[in-house]
């Protein structure tokens, strides 16, 4: 028996061992946010009910986004506040929510970006402009599902 072989017939080993002991236990995506889960995922990429103060939290980073970074900005506090609100659900309405609340959040950028282009038509993102524009928007989208 070759060298190439013995490895070969280690790793195989390994991994029917690493089979044995996961059988019959959900699939855990060991490069995937932690506490999310894939199993029975389906299509996750639905608008799922979600707390609505975590909507009205998100709308107001979007706000925040627009009024402080002109539309721009690193994504971190909202990302945290998803991450948060998802981590307190079951695992398999996780992916879902996040889903929701990251659409809702976009939908919101793309409306006050909308807007302000609206009143400025050489405004675009990361530019400035004068964010008392934003007092006379209309209010939001409706995230009722």
């Amino acid at each position: 028996m070759t060298i190439t072989q013995m490895v070969q017939n280690q790793q195989q080993q390994r991994i029917g061992e690493i089979s044995q002991r996961t059988q019959g236990r959900p699939h855990v995506n060991p490069y995937g946010t932690p506490g999310m889960s894939l199993n029975d995922a389906g299509d996750y990429r639905k608008m799922v009910p979600v707390d609505e103060g975590v909507v009205r939290q998100v709308k107001q980073i979007a706000l925040s986004h627009m009024k402080n970074g002109y539309g721009v900005s690193d994504g971190e506090d909202v990302s945290a506040v998803i991450r948060d609100y998802a981590m307190s659900l079951s695992p398999e309405k996780r992916l879902s929510a996040s889903w929701t609340l990251n659409e809702i959040f976009h939908r919101e950028a793309v409306r006050l970006g909308e807007f302000v282009h609206q009143q400025d038509p050489s405004w675009d993102w990361g530019k400035p402009f004068d964010t008392s524009i934003l007092d006379h928007c209309p209010q939001g989208i409706d995230t009722r599902i």
